[in-house]
């Protein structure tokens, strides 16, 4: 697990985006699970990236974007899920 984790987040009209970094792969696989079972529940699929830096270190990030959720709440819950689920509990605003 990594020492302190965070997220940043950036909002603006109609966007939202959260990236997670991470040190350790099976942090990495943590934060796929974590998503997969958000999209699941909740029924959302937002845009996934994940960039690997090196063979321990890279970032996997998550944005909403377009109609779908300009009106919406749900791309907020999910933000907020997906990090309670990984146990985030400091975010950054980007």
């Amino acid at each position: 697990m990594s020492e302190k984790r965070t997220a940043t987040v950036r909002m603006e009209e109609g966007y939202m985006r959260v990236t997670i970094q991470y040190d350790d792969p099976s942090y990495k696989s943590e934060i796929c699970k974590a998503i997969t079972s958000l999209e699941k529940d909740l029924d959302i699929y937002p845009e996934v990236l994940h960039r690997r830096d090196s063979a321990k270190q890279g970032f996997s990030t998550v944005e909403f974007s377009g109609e779908d959720y300009i009106c919406s709440r749900t791309c907020g819950e999910f933000v907020e899920a997906l990090l309670k689920q990984l146990d985030i509990k400091e975010c950054v605003a980007d």
